[in-house]
């Protein structure tokens, strides 16, 4: 080093690095085509549908549930997707005086199909109160449609002979608004060992851009990311980055720790989680219309949606095809 260098201070680079960060990362975008397969109108197209006044605010036991949870079969069964639970999409089970019907569909891994990731969504919420329909687009007709969309996209690939390496469970959740009594059943009775799956993404009120943890309206909230694998953090960051999706990710519920763990023990991940499977929570929090009639389809941010959706996919990607299996902390 010469003796000029030597005086000039450290800080000098900083400028300099970050510029050629930010002109590298552009050139070094990473591209997936199948992300331009997931549209806003298809997202759309199922919230308004599970948000339909004919659904009724999808209570478990109720003909607004049937209805939904028929709808959601009929979907795995023309993308082509396997039964998990025998002959049946069906997954039956009691809940108090009410039965409720989980909804699962599987796409087999090519190379290795005794490794599984689960994506999951429940579809149930309030019903009708005193009267009042509670539509629940966002809470969570907004997380299912991002699973169709996804599982969509993987059976279209797996049609082509392009599918996942490890096989993929799709399971939409009822009875989420009863206790967790929907995840809690499909833990307790899994038909593989909780060693074999690989991690649950599990996705709930992920369609609204009222409540951004920064100035970025497009973001995501995810939770649990840091445990117990320090991969899966890296994971997501990496996608959001290299493919340009672009956005804001909080992984700590608005800087509270304590908020971000009632969230995490009271969403249906919490059930996986338990039985030592890595488990994510992505959503975008809570906000004025939660719990209300006015949760309505017009409220969603379908932009923002489709970009949470493409996120999802991509980090289901990698895990689906990478070699290793995570890293445990």
């Amino acid at each position: 080093m010469t003796r000029m260098m030597r005086k000039i201070h450290p800080l000098f680079f900083v400028p300099l690095f970050l510029f050629l960060s930010q002109t590298l990362a552009g050139q070094w975008l990473l591209k997936d085509d199948n992300l331009n397969r997931i549209t806003e109108e298809k997202l759309k197209s199922h919230v308004y549908m599970l948000s339909d006044t004919t659904t009724r605010g999808r209570a478990t036991g109720s003909a607004g549930a049937t209805i939904s949870a028929n709808y959601i079969k009929h979907c795995f069964q023309r993308y082509g997707l396997m039964t998990y639970n025998g002959s049946s999409f069906f997954q039956s089970f009691r809940t108090g005086d009410v039965i409720g019907r989980n909804v699962v569909g599987m796409i087999r891994g090519r190379t290795y199909p005794m490794e599984f990731i689960v994506i999951s969504a429940h579809y149930d919420h309030l019903g009708v109160l005193n009267g009042s329909v509670y539509p629940g687009a966002d809470d969570n007709a907004s997380g299912v449609a991002l699973l169709l969309q996804v599982a969509e996209l993987f059976a279209r690939r797996a049609r082509a002979g392009d599918g996942p390496l490890r096989s993929i469970i799709f399971v939409a959740y009822d009875a989420k608004e009863l206790g967790l009594a929907g995840s809690a059943f499909f833990a307790g009775t899994l038909r593989v060992a909780p060693s074999r799956i690989m991690a649950n993404l599990n996705i709930d009120q992920i369609g609204c851009t009222f409540e951004p943890p920064g100035r970025n309206p497009e973001y995501v909230l995810v939770l649990g990311a840091d445990h117990p694998s320090p991969d899966l953090r890296m994971i997501i960051d990496m996608a959001n980055r290299y493919y340009g999706i672009g956005l804001d990710i909080d992984h700590t519920y608005y800087g509270s720790r304590n908020i971000s763990n009632f969230f995490f023990q009271t969403g249906d991940q919490i059930h996986l989680a338990k039985r030592n499977v890595p488990s994510i929570l992505f959503t975008s929090g809570i906000n004025a219309h939660t719990y209300k009639p006015t949760d309505l389809p017009s409220h969603l941010n379908y932009t923002a949606l489709k970009k949470r959706t493409q996120l999802l996919y991509l980090v289901a990607n990698d895990l689906a095809s990478r070699r290793s299996w995570l890293r445990r902390w």
